[in-house]
């Protein structure tokens, strides 16, 4: 048996890919804790796992960020992503406080979790894996190979960014930590990167382990809607999405998509995540739920729009599905790029997008085999990755 201790934000894109993990070491018989928010103790709890809820102020809630999380509300683009690079840093020592509160052989620790700074730095420590459900961005700059002007955009912008909190991070461990603060996984033991190689930039000598999309999305948990059968009626079925978290307005890309596709001889399925839908009639081919499961509608769609979240991408290409994706805020840029250099789809690094711009990449994606040829074979490599056992394995040594 070994004492295995996860790390995780609380939040849906972080938890979600989490919880197959868990849910395996537990069956294995091997001796799991969680430490994590107060929305997701019942989830881990209910998997076997015992659970730690981070102190309150390293808590939030991702369904209300302006509420729990004091000083976010009113800032927006780059000052907010300073903030909030700020914000992950100052809640190192909460982290701490309860992780080291716990005797463990293996560590894995969310990449947002800056207390994995923190670890990585002791000359004593368990062996540390991180959770690899973000895009692999260390070091920058960042970038497909080929672009020198875009990183040299991101080597010019990252010491603004990301300045604040790099100064509170030496500050807290008391020294330069050697490198941004955010590049701590370079020197853990290994990084279970949930996607397959072909999505990734080549980037010889970082320990990546590829384990492929861990997260599973079933009819169980997000039942069934009344027009499920439409989805059989010979149209091509186009899903919209903006994810978990960057919903608050669905006219960034929701909703222009619709208007898009409106009149277009495909049938729009799209998530909104409890976020209402501006007023007014829906075009005769649009169908609308706060939730679907994935694994029931991916395997029926021709394509997908989406604003980015790594997750939900790769999720789209386990099931071979091309994309178009339009997204800035917090790492959809770097996924955007992903999609474009992976030849799976179109990536356009913007808040939002035009309906004619949506059009003409929708009808790209469905119209150029090409698309969802390269989709199909990023999904044979994440089939042929290791299976759950394995990466138990990979986890316990």
């Amino acid at each position: 048996m070994t004492r295995v201790l996860v790390c995780v934000q609380p939040a849906r894109g972080h938890a979600g890919p989490t919880k197959p993990i868990v849910g395996a070491l537990v069956a294995a018989g091997h001796e799991v804790a969680v430490v994590t928010g107060a929305r997701y103790r019942e989830t881990f709890e209910g998997l076997g796992a015992t659970v730690t809820v981070l102190p309150d102020e390293a808590d939030f809630d991702e369904t209300d960020l302006n509420g729990t999380i004091p000083g976010r509300a009113g800032r927006r683009g780059l000052g907010l992503a300073r903030f909030e690079l700020a914000n992950f840093v100052r809640a190192m020592p909460a982290q701490l406080s309860v992780i080291d509160g716990h005797q463990a052989d293996v560590v894995l620790c969310d990449p947002l979790m800056t207390a994995g700074l923190a670890l990585v730095r002791r000359e004593r420590r368990p062996r540390l894996l991180t959770l690899g459900f973000l895009p692999f961005m260390p070091p920058v700059p960042t970038g497909p190979p080929g672009h020198p002007l875009r990183g040299a955009i991101f080597k010019a912008l990252v010491p603004w960014v990301t300045g604040p909190a790099q100064k509170l991070a030496k500050d807290l461990l008391g020294g330069d930590p050697g490198m941004l603060f955010t590049d701590w996984p370079l020197l853990s033991d290994g990084v279970l990167q949930m996607t397959c190689p072909s999505f990734e930039y080549p980037r010889p000598g970082v320990p990546l382990h590829f384990i492929g999309p861990t997260t599973v999305s079933a009819a169980s948990e997000h039942p069934l809607p009344p027009w499920w059968a439409d989805l059989d009626g010979g149209r091509p079925v186009v899903h919209v999405t903006q994810g978990t978290v960057a919903n608050d307005d669905l006219g960034r890309l929701v909703e222009p998509t619709i208007d898009a596709l409106a009149g277009e001889d495909v049938l729009v399925v799209a998530t909104t995540c409890g976020t209402p839908l501006r007023p007014g009639p829906l075009p005769e081919n649009v169908r609308v739920a706060d939730f679907l499961p994935y694994d029931e509608l991916l395997p029926r769609c021709a394509a997908v729009v989406s604003n980015g979240g790594y997750g939900g991408v790769n999720h789209a290409l386990r099931y071979g599905v091309p994309l178009v994706v339009v997204g800035a805020s917090e790492d959809k840029r770097e996924v955007a790029a992903r999609v474009t250099w992976s030849g799976a789809g179109i990536g356009r690094a913007r808040a939002s997008a035009a309906p004619r711009t949506l059009r003409r990449a929708v009808r790209a994606v469905l119209d150029d085999p090409r698309y969802r040829t390269r989709a199909r074979e990023l999904a044979g490599e994440m089939a042929a990755g290791p299976a759950m056992d394995e990466v138990v394995k990979l986890i316990t040594g």
